[in-house]
């Protein structure tokens, strides 16, 4: 059993809401499924988890070791109508968290990318709008939606012009699900988050979560590519604090925050090559290492991406608690302690 520590931290407004009820996590046994379907457990909520645990991404049944008692998990494809359905009965709410999220991936297999995110979205839209039509929907999107957007703090109405497949099937999930909410009457909210990291989050490979996959590598005392100089700013957000947004946006009135799309981000840029080095620092071991852009990553560069969450803030009260370097440290502190069960298997 993971020690207490190690369990997310959400403040009480946030978890107030959510005593007695059923809420669906898709993706619940990846990283921010199961930090919110453990905040959800603890506040007396009934979570139903839906993943697939596809050995790719970052479904693991010791994500949710502390509620493993708490949660109903049923292990199938956010494309499995029948599994859907079953999910679905009576519930109150539901996170949408399933997705292919590599942006690479997403450029070497469009088709498979769109069948997960935006297949999948009407799928679930549907199963919803038959099964659960009360309930609140919140879909977590991805500040990959924004693309090139240039200087400064992204607002929500910065035109969405993606980089790539995914960022651009993840806004095309985004819009049906607010078609949905127009027109079927759906309680859909939106939230898209900057780069999430921290604790739960699948150590096998870097296609995704690159400050936890720079954790991976300074504690095993290997090299952190960092393409060019690293001047590139990111907006890294640690995970419980997504989590409390995620609760508080699902927890407010439909009138104040139905069909509403809210960015959920520090408003803080961190130049990459910073970034890499406060991993290093944390973790006593590893080193940077500058190479070039690899043409398939040069091609789909965002540049500088730094949310502004003023909207999300004003709506709900949220604010993020957790820095940068506090949040490398427990994310390090976890993965020293819990190394086993994230890492591969040595060859």
């Amino acid at each position: 059993m993971l020690v207490e520590s190690a369990w997310p931290e959400i403040t009480e407004d946030a978890a107030r809401p959510w005593a007695g009820r059923t809420v669906v996590v898709t993706g619940g046994l990846g990283f921010i499924g199961s930090t919110l379907a453990i905040a959800l457990a603890r506040a007396g909520a009934f979570p139903r988890i839906l993943d697939n645990l596809d050995p790719l991404y970052g479904g693991n049944w010791r994500n949710v070791a502390p509620v493993a008692d708490r949660v109903t998990v049923l292990v199938a494809d956010i494309r499995d109508r029948r599994a859907l359905r079953a999910a679905l009965a009576g519930a109150d709410a539901v996170f949408h968290l399933a997705a292919q999220t590599s942006h690479i991936d997403s450029m070497r297999d469009p088709f498979l990318d769109a069948d997960v995110n935006v297949r999948g979205m009407l799928l679930l839209l549907e199963a919803i709008r038959r099964e659960a039509p009360e309930a609140v929907l919140v879909n977590v999107g991805t500040r990959a939606q924004y693309g090139a957007a240039g200087n400064g703090p992204i607002r929500e109405d910065t035109p969405a012009r993606p980089t790539d497949v995914y960022g651009a099937s993840k806004h095309c999930a985004e819009q049906y699900a607010l078609v949905y909410h127009r027109c079927h009457g759906l309680d859909v909210r939106c939230v898209r988050a900057t780069n999430v990291y921290g604790p739960r989050h699948q150590m096998k490979h870097g296609r995704y979560g690159i400050l936890n996959w720079f954790v991976r590598l300074a504690l095993d005392g290997a090299e952190l590519p960092v393409y060019g100089d690293g001047s590139q700013r990111r907006d890294y957000l640690y995970v419980d604090d997504l989590v409390d947004a995620l609760l508080r946006v699902a927890g407010g009135p439909a009138g104040e925050l139905a069909g509403r799309v809210f960015n959920a981000g520090t408003g803080s840029g961190t130049a990459f090559a910073e970034m890499a080095r406060q991993v290093v620092a944390a973790c006593g071991s590893g080193r940077l290492r500058h190479v070039p852009w690899p043409e398939e990553r040069r091609r789909i560069e965002t540049g500088d991406a730094v949310l502004d969450a003023t909207r999300l803030r004003d709506a709900t009260g949220w604010n993020p608690r957790i820095a940068l370097a506090e949040g490398i440290e427990r994310t390090v502190r976890f993965y020293r302690r819990e190394r086993k069960h994230y890492w591969p298997p040595a060859a």
